[in-house]
């Protein structure tokens, strides 16, 4: 089997042709890591995934999970398989609807690796996903605001919601050593060893650079297609402009095997 992965022409994403996710050999698992790696966030168009399919290839990338293997997150979620890999989000609820930027889970001690999409029901029109480049927002930071972020631990949670957990501002890649800033607007609460002042200044400050039009790539959904995403060196967020329309999705979340969590970047040279 022959894939095809072309860059998009933005700050990130390509799309994988010619996958049959039922035939998925070593060489193509070692192709799609590869691309993974590269590109942050991959699209399958009209794949049209079986649940099958869909968690045989969101497991060559490591263990799965519904949503998160911590049992303080108290979003109302269910799963559709006996063994609670494939999770449903459906418009008609609420919880469904994460219209904000925010990275996966990283409220746990061990947050996702990154996470596979399927697009069961899109809307007629609305209803797009936005992925931001949080590597290349690390090196499109000004010096000066680098060297201040150099050690600082970030705490993320939400209190009532979730637990809270601290994780380095600047963490580094496992695969490409590349270091990302590893904040988000919907999950970090705090910047330690900071006044408030100083924390909530310098967090908006990194939110709004991160979410700029420049490190970010914006998907159409139509039915069938899939997306795949590194949890580790992105941010998203779905755009809710599709009223009362509906939209239903099948989603993996997939995690190390090691039970590593996000990996500390060391000193800048």
């Amino acid at each position: 089997m022959s894939i095809k992965v072309t860059a998009l022409p933005a700050a990130l994403g390509a799309t994988v042709e010619g996958l049959d996710a039922d035939r998925l050999d070593d060489e193509v698992a070692a192709e799609l890591r590869e691309a993974f790696w590269a590109h942050k966030v991959l699209f399958f168009p009209q794949i049209h995934l079986t649940d099958e399919e869909h968690v045989a290839l969101g497991s060559l990338f490591g263990d799965l999970a519904a949503v998160s293997n911590d049992d303080t997150d108290h979003r109302e979620h269910h799963t559709v398989d006996d063994e609670g890999k494939i999770l449903v989000l459906d418009s008609s609820n609420a919880y469904s609807r994460a219209n904000f930027w925010h990275t996966d889970v990283t409220f746990a001690r061990q947050p996702p690796l990154g996470s596979l999409l399927s697009m069961k029901e899109s809307p007629p029109s609305g209803g797009d996903t936005m992925w931001a480049n949080t590597q290349a927002a690390y090196e499109g930071l000004s010096d000066p605001i680098k060297a201040a972020l150099e050690g600082v631990i970030a705490r993320h949670g939400r209190a009532g919601l979730t637990e809270f957990t601290d994780h380095p501002a600047i963490t580094v890649h496992p695969e490409t050593g590349q270091r990302i800033l590893f904040v988000n607007r919907g999950w970090t609460s705090s910047l330690q060893g900071m006044s408030h002042l100083e924390s909530r200044s310098l967090l908006a400050l990194l939110c709004d650079h991160m979410e700029q039009p420049e490190y970010v790539v914006r998907w159409r959904w139509s039915d069938g297609d899939a997306a795949l995403w590194d949890n580790r060196c992105t941010m998203h967020y779905a755009i809710n402009d599709y009223g009362a329309d509906h939209r239903r999705i099948h989603r993996v979340t997939i995690y190390d095997p090691s039970g590593a969590g996000p990996v500390a970047a060391a000193p800048a040279a």
